[in-house]
Formats: structure tokens, sequence, C-alpha cells
């Protein structure tokens, strides 16, 4: 019987743990980003693997050629043969509403592309003064959106890549911020075993700037002057992990995955994952964020059901226990034909 854990693996492991064993920084640089939403996971199925899905391997994996993990890695949906489409849904705190969908078509054996959309939004909040602290009787509203376009591709029977092209925009009463970013992601099948290598760089683009007719203001003596807003950073956010089958007998199955990350705007962290199918109908998940200031442990549920043809649906549900905040829900569902 082959043995779980190869030298060469091992070694990998340790790296990647040791990349995010680091002490924690002097200094963090928590809330200077813009448009911090990019990094909210869109995908049931990843978060109830605490989002250790980079290395997920849709170019080999049927199970995992669907849109979904776009989000994660640009390539996973390299050699996908059939359409898909995904919708989620994720309530989180302050009644903050967060969402995503896709589309994905296949182009030849090797190429699929997809266009998505996540959006985050709050609802309606009136405005408060100095002069009137009980409200003026008006109000504001907060929305993030993203719209992104992806092409996975396999360039060997080993190696996929992929990009996409995003424009984000933040909306906050009447000023805005907006502009475009990209991910490029990789998958290598390293050929031993069901062993994967994953590693992706997500939102990199130019700073925004909030602008809009509020920053008009009087400047004195009947003229006007516009108040310089600060720009800051997208949440650049590189990511490398691993992930290999465990056990397979009978129609079951047991994956692995730990992956390590690097934000631009807080420590590196860690995220471990495990996947459980019974004979790719039924799934329960579960994975543990190390080094995250409020996400902790996370567990999931999934149901893939066929509806012949080569079609099928799947409905997919993650819980993040969040320290000193409600725990996060997350919904998927999935229809590939």
């Amino acid at each position: 019987m082959t043995a779980l854990i190869h030298p060469v693996k091992a070694c990998v492991l340790l790296l990647l743990l040791a990349f995010c064993a680091q002490p924690v920084q002097a200094f963090r640089r928590v809330a200077t980003t813009a448009a911090p939403f990019l990094k909210l996971g869109e995908d049931a199925r990843s978060a109830g693997m605490a989002g250790a899905t980079v290395a997920q391997a849709g170019a080999w994996e049927a199970e995992w050629s669907g849109a979904g993990n776009l989000q994660v890695n640009a390539a996973s949906l390299a050699g996908a043969q059939d359409r898909s489409f995904f919708l989620s849904h994720e309530q989180r705190m302050a009644d903050l509403r967060h969402g995503a969908l896709g589309l994905s078509l296949p182009l030849g054996e090797r190429s699929a592309v997809s266009l998505g959309a996540s959006w985050l939004q709050a609802p309606d909040q009136e405005i408060t003064t100095l002069e009137d602290p009980e409200g003026t009787g008006a109000t504001y509203s907060y929305g993030d959106l993203a719209l992104r376009a992806t092409m996975s591709t396999r360039l060997s029977d080993r190696l996929a890549v992929g990009g996409s092209v995003k424009w984000v925009r933040q909306d906050l009463h009447r000023e805005h911020a907006q502009g475009a970013a990209m991910d490029l992601g990789l998958l290598l099948d390293t050929g031993w075993r069901h062993l994967r290598l994953g590693m992706a760089l997500a939102n990199f683009g130019p700073r925004l700037r909030l602008e809009g007719e509020d920053l008009l203001v009087d400047g004195g003596n009947g003229q006007p002057a516009l108040l310089e807003t600060q720009e800051f950073q997208l949440p650049l956010l590189f990511r490398v992990g691993l992930s290999d089958r465990l056990w397979q007998h009978e129609g079951q199955r047991l994956d692995a995955a730990v992956q390590a990350e690097h934000p631009n705007d807080s420590r590196q962290n860690v995220r471990l994952g495990l996947e459980y199918a019974w004979r790719e109908r039924f799934f329960l998940r579960g994975g543990r964020h190390l080094h995250r200031d409020l996400e902790q442990s996370a567990v999931g549920l999934g149901l893939r059901l066929p509806l012949g043809e080569g079609r099928f649906v799947s409905l997919d549900y993650a819980w993040t226990a969040q320290e000193r905040f409600t725990p996060l829900q997350l919904i998927t569902l999935a229809i590939t034909y």
C-alpha cells in the first residue's frame, strides 16, 4: 500500500506551514485597501473547506469543473466539458448581503470561458448630523460590484493556466470609485498520486480613489473647490496550495488540501480543508483557518442530483465560525448541463 506521506510532499507541506508560521508583524495594514469585498468567498463548496481550494484541479477532476472556484484560482475551469451556472448568497454581519453568480462555457477540449459578477450591499441608512442627531430624513446607500471575464486553458496534460479581467466599482451615497483589475492562476498535476499544486495572484490593478459631486465645496469668496481624496490599493492576494486524495474505495473518496496566503493588508495565514464524497452525490466538508483574525472553523454539506444526459444540479452549504461575531452561512446553487 502506497504511503500517504511522501518525503517530497512532506517537505513542501512544511514549507507552506512555515510560510504562515512567522511572527505577527508589528504593523498590519488592516483597512488600508479599497474594495475588500473582493476577498470574500463566493462558493459554498470552497467555504466548507475553509477556502483551501487553490489547488482543486478542475482540469483533471470533473467534480471541480464549475465556475464557482474561479474567485480562488482562475485556472480551475480549464478542461471543463460542460456548461455550468452558479448562484450564491451569504448574509453577513450588520445586514450586509453578499452574493455572486457565474456562467461558464467550454471551448474545445482544453479551454473554457466564464462571465461572472459578485456584489456586497448594505441596506439604506439614515443620515445624521451634529445639527440633526436623530436624522435628517434623508438616507444614504453603500454597495460594491465586480464584473469578471475569465479564460482557462490546459497547456499540457499536467499544466493549466487561467486569467480574469475584472471591473470593480464601489458606491457610497453620491461618491464612487472604480477601476480594472486582473487575476492569474496556475494548476499543476505533479504526476504522483492525485497531488496537485495551485498558485494564484488576485486583484492586481491600480489604486482606487473616491470621486463625486459631494467633494465639490465652497472654497471661499464664491470660488468652488474640489476636495482631494486619498488613493487606496486593491486587496492584492497571493495564494499557493496543495491538494491530494488520501483515500478512495468503491465510489467513496477523501481529499485534503492545504493553502497559504499572503495578503497586502494583513498577516500571512494558512487554510486546511477536507472533503469526503459518496458516489459524487453526497459531500461532507470541513476546514480550519489559521492566523485569521475572525474566521475559525468551517463545515459544509453538498448534494448533487442527476438530471439525465450528463446534467445535474448541486446544492452546497457552508457554515463558518467567527470570533466575536455570528457565524457566516453561504449557500450555492449550481447547474451543469
